[in-house]
């Protein structure tokens, strides 16, 4: 008896291989389930091929083909075309909007008035770093005055600085698409 407890995982494994090989055994010997196909009634046979045969011809017709007909071979799509080339510069337009409230003329005029003066200074030749007139040139569209090679570099390394470019870079840079 002592024996019998001190060898119970043993014994469990060895009652667990005994139970799985009478299973197997058991559904061998069941009749109707998993029978060799000698033992079939032979009208049941006949029966499930003439089943079998009317749903493949359906799926056939669904699929457009006739049994025993080969299937058409499938043509190759068209080569996708190139995409146009990218637009290197955007042109404004100068477009006369509809009679509108005195508010809104105003503000087109302004508006109007601010991209002549953008023109004549983009066509203005580009004036040298030290002279007076970059500064206040800079100012009159609205930018800021440009820094010095030190100050940007020293503006770099600030961690917040850094993190400014990165996201400057992020938005005015190239579309991700296009990198």
């Amino acid at each position: 008896m002592d024996w019998i407890l001190e060898h119970l995982q043993v014994l469990i494994v060895i009652a667990a291989a005994v139970f799985a090989i009478l299973q197997k055994f058991k559904i061998v010997r069941t009749p109707g389930t998993n029978a060799p196909a000698a033992e079939e009634d032979p009208e049941q046979a006949e029966r499930t091929r003439r089943v079998q045969e009317e749903i493949r011809r359906r799926i056939l017709e669904r699929r457009g083909t006739a049994p025993g007909v080969p299937p058409e071979p499938e043509v190759e799509a068209a080569p996708i075309p190139a995409p146009p080339p990218i637009i290197e510069a955007v042109r404004p337009m100068v477009v006369a909007p509809p009679e509108a409230p005195a508010e809104e003329q105003r503000e087109w005029e302004r508006q109007q008035a601010l991209l002549q003066r953008l023109q004549e200074l983009e066509a203005a030749p580009p004036a040298r770093p030290g002279s007076e007139s970059t500064p206040a040139a800079a100012t009159a569209v609205g930018m800021a005055a440009p820094t010095a090679a030190g100050s940007l570099i020293a503006d770099l390394r600030n961690p917040a600085g850094l993190r400014r470019a990165v996201v400057l870079r992020e938005i005015l840079g190239p579309p991700v698409g296009l990198r």
